[in-house]
């Protein structure tokens, strides 16, 4: 019964989304992000602080106070049109920069290696992998964690299948074999990576000016593979426009075995794209602790890296 009803009330807002008026979604947009605020406190006081850790300003300041709303805002406008593109029966979204990922991905895959493709909470992460599968061709695979909700996950399954997109689900028992599998076929396979990894066990990489753990997998595998790291983003740059913003972080058999190096690289690839487009980060997520840690790698040898974006 209760699935049932879990289900119903999905497909009522399938149905409202797919028939929202294009023009309306602003209008929406910024409902929420005056009603965001007053009620979901947990969320504004997460933003708040995460703001003043990273930039040093307060939560009462007038541009912490117009961020957040602006970060409400993104995340309505850029689910949306995400969406409703999805559940559309044609393309609605505008992709910029389609043939230079194109391009990329041909030159970078030649080898035969596979792609590891790092992404974040930033912007459209669900366009990130129809796009790659658009421009590279073939099935893109990524990893993704189940909702609490056996019925959302489902929905979320249907929608990246049409998007030519296969999930491999991290609880999965066969996770490390299918991802190793893909990798050995040539394929291309995604990380979100910039959540906190489960049990604060990882690597401590400087992200955002912070000390952060990351996940150790993605790393872990370019390492042993020797495979090509792309960091790829989709930033709304527009009503319906997105802007493909890519970064080649490790070249195909580019011998790097540090792991914590290629960490540390994969993480300042998505530092960059932040910074490029703060507000379209997922800045209400309690990614960092209390205490402030210290990063594994001394800031003058990550300096000597010297790594440049050609954003």
């Amino acid at each position: 019964m209760k699935s049932a009803l879990i289900k119903g009330c999905l497909h009522l807002v399938a149905t409202f989304i797919r028939l929202l008026p294009k023009a309306s979604v602003p209008w929406f947009a910024f409902l929420f992000s005056v009603l965001a605020p007053r009620l979901l406190k947990r969320d504004r006081t997460l933003i708040a602080e995460n703001i003043d850790r990273v930039y040093h300003l307060p939560a009462q300041s007038s541009f912490s106070t117009m961020f957040q709303r602006q970060v409400f805002r993104s995340q309505a406008l850029v689910a949306l049109e995400t969406f409703k593109h999805q559940l559309a029966s044609r393309d609605l979204i505008t992709l910029v920069g389609l043939d230079e990922l194109r391009a990329e991905i041909e030159r970078v895959t030649a080898s035969g290696k596979g792609m590891i493709v790092v992404t974040a909470h930033h912007g459209s992460w669900e366009l990130v992998a129809s796009t790659v599968a658009l421009a590279s061709g073939k099935t893109f695979v990524a990893l993704a964690k189940p909702s609490k909700l056996p019925e959302f996950t489902q929905v979320l399954d249907r929608l990246r299948r049409s998007g030519n997109t296969e999930i491999l689900w991290t609880d999965s028992k066969n996770l490390l074999r299918d991802m190793m599998k893909t990798l050995k076929q040539g394929g291309n396979l995604g990380f979100v990576m910039d959540q906190k990894p489960e049990g604060r066990i990882g690597p401590v990489v400087e992200f955002l000016g912070q000390a952060t753990e990351f996940v150790s997998g993605p790393a872990k595998l370019a390492a042993r593979h020797q495979s090509a790291v792309v960091a790829i983003f989709c930033m709304r740059t527009g009503p319906w426009e997105y802007r493909i913003v890519f970064e080649t972080v490790a070249e195909a058999a580019h011998a790097i075995s540090d792991e914590l190096v290629l960490t540390q690289k994969m993480a300042t690839a998505i530092t960059k794209a932040i910074q490029l487009y703060p507000e379209q980060w997922v800045w209400n997520y309690k990614r960092w602790r209390k205490k402030k840690l210290k990063t594994e790698i001394p800031m003058a040898k990550a300096a000597e890296l010297n790594w440049k974006v050609p954003f």
